[in-house]
């Protein structure tokens, strides 16, 4: 089994337990593979969550914070991926890479730069959008609705940002695993009215957002999203299975069945599953539940996974595990 987007509360604000509880987790559950891939820094004071104030007295503290952070993290993941290798006992292979952020174009060349002169470590990375025209969309409700009001309102071009964001992004990075394809949808509320031609917000014309399939409802949108997996198909990247939507309260996981059918048409039915857990109590969350997405909802033939090339080689390949293979992995009794 395989997870390939994690963090902890040693190295993520947003974490709750230490990293190395984290892997005692990881190993008992019988991963085959783990990932760590905590944050690449935020280096623009504009960006700085409110959770992260605590970590300086001015902006620039904050951002050294960051850095210095990220750093650690390198040298700790490096630390746990030597300590099991060797341990004939522990199935568990770490692959230690990490999740950029681009906010704008000044953060995805400094995630180039960091990726580049930390190719030695950094195997690869998962290549995410959290911000649309600058705000984040999946710290909280009111920051979501911000984000929302910067385009009048109009969710159609709040999502035609948020995808153009995404393409910028693989554009620039070629990220091997694209995260939470559809994260915009964390905090979209399912009773918002939706002027369905004009893509309106809160118009008495509209109908309940939960009454629409936003992907095919706009042509721009539906031909933004096959475009984006268009080219992540032509260097031959994966989409991430995400759990993490699971134990938030969605329906669905990131991402959704209809784009997920999309993938499929597009992108090579690459898939990679992910937990994108915070905390001990996330690792492998809710993989029960995806596990019945991925074989009787998508009904895939495979599932895909990470594995880092053996020496003298220097790499990292994406493999296909077949799903009669990943429905009778070992792990499943542990969960």
């Amino acid at each position: 089994m395989h997870s390939h987007h994690s963090h902890s509360g040693d190295y993520c604000a947003h974490g709750v337990d230490p990293l190395n509880s984290m892997i005692d987790r990881v190993i008992n559950l019988n991963f085959q593979t783990y990932c760590l891939t905590e944050h690449i820094p935020r280096v623009e004071s504009k960006f700085i969550y409110p959770e992260e104030l605590a970590l300086g007295k001015t902006s620039d503290d904050i951002i050294t914070s960051l850095e210095t952070s990220f750093k650690n993290f390198m040298s700790h993941a490096q630390k746990i991926k030597a300590r099991y290798a060797g341990k004939p006992d522990v199935r568990t292979k770490f692959i230690i890479g990490t999740e950029i952020e681009s906010c704008d174009m000044v953060h995805i060349e400094y995630a180039k730069r960091v990726m580049r002169e930390n190719s030695d470590i950094l195997k690869f990375c998962v290549g995410s959008v959290h911000h649309v025209n600058g705000i984040p969309i999946d710290f909280d409700q009111e920051q979501w609705y911000n984000s929302l009001h910067s385009f009048n309102d109009n969710l159609k071009d709040f999502l035609l940002s948020y995808f153009q964001s995404q393409y910028e992004m693989l554009t620039n990075i070629e990220p091997l695993v694209v995260g939470h394809f559809d994260l915009f949808k964390l905090f979209l509320p399912n009773d918002m009215l939706v002027n369905q031609k004009s893509g309106q917000c809160n118009e008495e014309t509209g109908v309940p957002v939960a009454s629409l399939d936003v992907i095919n409802e706009w042509p721009e949108v539906y031909h933004s999203v096959v475009r984006n997996l268009q080219f992540i198909d032509s260097y031959g990247g994966a989409i991430e299975i995400n759990t993490s939507a699971l134990r938030k309260g969605l329906k669905e996981p990131y991402p959704s069945k209809t784009l997920c059918d999309l993938v499929k048409k597009h992108c090579g039915s690459r898939f990679v599953l992910s937990d994108d857990a915070h905390g001990v109590a996330q690792v492998g969350v809710c993989y029960d539940k995806v596990k019945k997405y991925i074989v009787d909802v998508l009904q895939l033939e495979h599932i895909c996974y990470l594995e880092e090339c053996q020496p003298p080689q220097n790499g990292i390949s994406l493999k296909k595990l077949p799903i009669t293979r990943f429905v009778n992995d070992p792990f499943w009794t542990n969960i």
